[in-house]
Order: C-alpha cells, then sequence, then structure tokens
C-alpha cells in the first residue's frame, strides 16, 4: 500500500514519559508516514567492534541492539529526531519495515508526543533493558532468558 508523506515536522521536547521526545507540530492522520529517521545517520557496528570502542558507552545506552550488533547514530552530535523517540507499550507509530520508516497507526494530534515500541525492534533483544523504567512483562523476560544457558 502507497502511503501518503505527512506534512507534519518532528521537533524535540520535554517528555513527561522519559527526557525528551519527539513532538509533531501538526495533526497527523492514520498510515501517513512521518518523517522522523533520516537513513543517512544510521551506522552498523558488529558487537566486538561497539564493546571495544571508546563510545562503548553511547552505543550501549543508546544503540539500538540487534543480533550480532547495534545500529547506533554516524554522529553523536548530530542525529535525527528519530533516536529521542521514546517507548510505549501503546504506540503511535509503526513501522512496516522495522527501520527508519514510520508511519501514524492512529490520528495524530498537533503537540502530540510519538512513541514507538521498542520491543518490535529485534526479537532476540530487549532495547527497554537500557531504560530506567523496565515494564513488569519485559523485565520477566529478561530474567528467564538470563536462566537459560548460552550456546557459544
Amino acid at each position: 500500500m502507497k502511503r501518503k508523506v505527512s506534512k507534519a515536522f518532528v521537533y524535540l521536547g520535554r517528555s513527561a514519559i522519559h527526557g525528551i521526545g519527539c513532538f509533531a507540530d501538526c495533526d497527523v492522520k492514520k498510515g501517513e508516514i512521518i518523517r522522523i529517521w533520516d537513513g543517512k545517520d544510521s551506522r552498523w557496528i558488529p558487537t566486538a567492534k561497539a564493546h571495544a570502542s571508546p563510545q562503548a558507552h553511547l552505543i550501549k545506552r543508546f544503540g539500538i541492539r540487534n543480533h550480532g550488533g547495534y545500529w547506533c547514530p554516524k554522529d553523536f552530535l548530530r542525529i535525527s529526531t528519530g533516536w529521542y523517540m521514546n517507548h510505549s507499550a501503546d504506540p503511535n507509530t509503526g513501522s512496516d519495515d522495522e527501520d527508519v520508516t514510520y508511519h501514524a497507526l492512529r490520528d495524530i494530534k498537533a503537540g502530540e508526543e510519538l512513541v514507538m515500541d521498542y520491543r518490535r525492534m529485534d526479537p532476540r533483544h530487549d532495547n527497554l533493558s537500557r531504560d530506567e523504567r523496565v515494564p513488569a512483562a519485559a523485565a520477566a523476560k529478561k530474567v528467564a532468558a538470563r536462566k537459560k544457558p548460552r550456546r557459544r
């Protein structure tokens, strides 16, 4: 299905969820694409290289954990607004490609915070674990995962 691109710009503001968040500057209709990410500002870093990096703390804290490594900003000084998007178990944005193209899951009002479900980023890794508050379901999943022996 070809989606219409919203005219909304995303701006950063104080979030009631956590720190800074992304907000729509005008109403967005359900199904419209929201330009949140610049696909050119992210890079893939394999796990070993990420953990050995002088910026390992930034990569682990802000990168998106996937099997074998992290997606993170090319430059932590110049990043897309999407890197500031907060988690919600009831998101108003979603992605068909689980990449950089996000669309409105419902009508979004101007000034409303744009949120996504971090649990949909990668089924093998809990991208919520780096946050201060982890929902009970995600925390239980982490505990169960720790009890399983790891294969090498």
